[in-house]
C-alpha cells in the first residue's frame, strides 16, 4: 500500500504477544514437543533439554546476583549454548551484549567502556583476550566459560546441572531493552544498538510470515552466520521459536557446509555476499549433491545482478532473494516475497514497516523510479544507540524514520531497489567497518601525518578496507609496518586487505570532511 509516496507493508495481524520476549520463548518452549530435535551441534539438542537448561541457567543466574536490566556480554563462536545462554537472559529480563569473539583486548576495552558487563559468557578461544583486561577494571565476578576447562573460572555445564524452577520476569516490552547489537551506524566508530522486547517480537512475525517465509514445522536449515550478527542471531531464534531443525556450525568450512546440505536435504539456506560467491564459484560444489537447495535468501549487503544470475545458473533456482535490513531495525526491512522472481530486487516492504524515499536535497518523498535516501519506520526500529544521544538525534528525521544511509527507488509494484550507499561504512563480508575507527588507530602511529580510509570492491569480500597515508616530515614507514600495525591491533574483519597508499595530501571538502569520492577516483 502507498499513502503520499511512503510505502506500507501489511498490517501487525500476527498473533505474538507484545510481551516480555522471555515469557514468548519460555511459552514456546513448552509447549514443544520435548522429544523433538531442535539443535544439533556435534550432540542433539532437543527441545525438552533446550527448555530444562536455559530454565536452570536462568535460576542460577539470578543466584548469582543478576537482575532485571543487567548486562549480559556474550563472546563467542556459534554454538547451543550461546542460545541457551541468550534465551535464559531473556527469562530474566537482563540486556543480552552480543560481541565479535574476533575482537581484540583494545576492541573489547571499548566495548566494555560502553557497556559495562555483568557477567561474561565466553569461549576458550575468546577467554585470553577478555581476562586481558583484569587490571583495566571493567571486568564483573563472573566469567562463565561455555568450553569444559580446569580453570578458577565457572562452566556453563556446572550451572545447568542443578534442576530448578523459574518463570521469566515482567518488563515493559517498549522500553526495556533486551539486546545490545554492534552496529557502525552510518558514522565514526562502532555503536551499541539498544533493541527493545517489543522490538525483537517483529522479526518473529517477519519469519512467521508465509508471504516471505514458507517454513514447515520438519524443516531443517543451517546456523552458520555468527550468533553475534543481528541477521545470524535472528536466523537462530527464530529457528527455534517456529521449530526449525538448526545445524550449528561453529565457522565456515567448505567441505562441512556442502556435506550437511546434502545429509539433511537442506532446502532453505541464508546467505551472504562472500557465500553466493562460493557456491556460485567453487568446484567444490560439484562434488556434492545439493539438489534439495529450493530457497536461497541473501542479506546483510546488497548483490549484484550478475552474482545474482550466477548462482540461479548454478543451483537451478527460480531466483535469489535478498533480504534488506539493519541492525538499526531489528533486522528486516524489506524482503523479497516467496514467489518472486525480480531480479537485483530487495524485495516488498516486511509487515509493520514502511518506507520512503526522500531526495536528498529537499527531503521530501519521492515517487516511484526517483532515487533517493531510503528512510523506514516501523516496530522494529531501535531506541537508539548506547550513550550516544547525538548519533541517535542523528538516526532519525524529523517524522522519526531512520535515515539509513542507502540511496534507492521502488517501482510501480512497490518493489524496491538499492543503488548506492550515503554512508561511507566498508561492508566487508557483511561486517560493517568504520573508517573512522582504522583512521584514528593510523593516526596514532608515530609516522603517519594524516590517513584516510575507503572500502574498494573485492569479489569474495564485498568491500576491504584501503587506507591512504600521509608521511610526517622526515619519517619514513613501509606499507608492510603500517599494515602490520593495524592488523595488531583490530579483529580479522577490520584489518587492511586493500593494503596503504602513500600520498601527499588527504583531499578533504571546504568544512574539513575527507573527500572519498576523490580517493576512489584515484582508485
Amino acid at each position: 500500500m502507498m499513502v503520499d509516496h511512503i510505502v506500507q507493508g501489511s498490517c501487525d495481524t500476527f498473533h505474538i504477544p507484545n510481551q516480555s520476549i522471555g515469557i514468548t520463548f519460555y511459552n514456546e518452549l513448552k509447549r514443544k514437543n520435548h522429544e523433538k530435535i531442535a539443535l544439533i551441534d556435534n550432540e542433539e539438542i532437543s527441545y525438552g533439554k533446550l527448555c530444562k537448561t536455559s530454565i536452570n541457567l536462568a535460576s542460577q543466574l539470578i543466584k548469582l546476583g543478576l537482575k532485571k536490566g543487567d548486562v549480559v556480554s556474550i563472546v563467542s563462536q556459534n554454538n547451543w549454548k550461546y542460545l541457551a545462554a541468550t534465551i535464559s537472559g531473556f527469562y530474566i529480563g537482563a540486556k543480552i551484549n552480543f560481541l565479535n569473539h574476533d575482537y581484540t583486548s583494545g576492541e573489547l576495552k571499548h566495548f566494555f567502556t560502553i557497556c559495562p558487563p555483568n557477567l561474561i559468557f565466553c569461549s576458550k578461544k575468546s577467554c585470553n583476550n577478555i581476562l586481558f583486561l583484569r587490571n583495566e577494571g571493567l571486568l564483573p565476578e563472573h566469567i562463565i566459560l561455555f568450553d569444559e576447562d580446569e580453570t578458577e573460572y565457572l562452566t556453563f555445564d556446572e550451572l545447568v546441572k542443578i534442576d530448578s524452577d523459574f518463570y521469566p520476569v515482567e518488563v515493559q516490552p517498549e522500553t526495556d531493552i533486551a539486546i545490545i547489537p554492534t552496529s557502525s551506524g552510518t558514522t565514526g566508530l562502532p555503536k551499541c544498538v539498544l533493541l527493545t522486547h517489543a522490538n525483537l517480537r517483529v522479526p518473529l512475525i517477519h519469519f512467521g510470515d508465509r508471504n516471505f517465509l514458507d517454513f514447515k514445522e520438519d524443516d531443517v536449515t543451517i546456523g552458520n552466520l555468527p550468533f553475534f550478527h543481528i541477521w545470524g542471531n535472528m536466523i537462530a531464534l527464530t529457528s527455534v521459536f517456529y521449530g526449525i531443525k538448526l545445524i550449528i556450525i561453529p565457522k565456515f568450512r567448505p567441505e562441512v557446509y556442502l556435506k550437511t546440505i546434502e545429509d539433511y536435504k537442506i532446502e532453505t539456506l541464508f546467505t551472504v555476499p562472500p557465500l553466493l560467491i562460493f557456491l556460485a564459484k567453487s568446484p567444490l560444489v560439484s562434488f556434492y549433491d545439493i539438489s534439495s537447495v529450493k530457497d536461497v535468501i541473501c542479506a546483510a549487503a546488497v548483490i549484484t545482478k550478475e552474482l545474482e544470475e550466477m548462482v540461479k545458473d548454478r543451483l537451478g533456482l527460480k531466483a535469489v532473494r535478498q533480504l534488506y535490513g539493519m541492525t538499526e531495525a531489528s533486522l528486516g526491512i524489506t524482503m523479497s516475497p516467496t514467489k518472486s522472481e525480480k531480479v537485483a530486487s530487495v524485495g516488498k516492504v516486511l509487515p509493520t514497516n514502511k518506507i520512503k524515499v526522500c531526495d536528498i536535497e529537499t527531503q521530501e518523498a519521492l515517487g516511484p523510479h526517483k532515487i533517493g535516501e531510503l528512510r523506514a519506520k516501523g516496530g522494529g526500529l531501535m531506541v537508539g544507540y548506547l550513550s550516544n544521544k547525538n548519533a541517535t538525534m542523528e538516526a532519525f528525521d524529523n517524522e522519526g524514520y531512520l535515515r539509513t544511509g542507502d540511496l534507492g527507488y521502488y517501482d510501480e509494484e512497490n518493489f524496491f531497489y538499492i543503488v548506492d550507499r550515503l554512508k561511507d561504512i566498508i561492508k566487508f563480508k557483511g561486517f560493517q567497518i568504520s573508517p573512522a575507527e582504522l583512521e584514528n588507530l593510523l593516526i596514532q602511529h608515530p609516522a603517519v601525518k594524516d590517513a584516510a580510509v575507503i572500502g574498494i570492491p573485492d569479489e569474495v569480500a564485498g568491500e576491504v578496507a584501503m587506507a591512504f597515508v600521509v608521511k610526517q616530515p622526515d619519517k619514513n614507514v613501509t606499507e608492510k609496518e603500517l599494515v602490520c600495525f593495524v592488523n595488531e591491533n583490530v579483529c580479522a574483519q577490520k584489518r587492511l586487505y586493500g593494503g596503504v597508499r602513500f600520498i601527499d595530501e588527504i583531499p578533504k571538502t571546504s568544512s574539513g570532511k575527507i573527500w572519498r569520492l576523490k580517493l576512489r577516483e584515484i582508485v
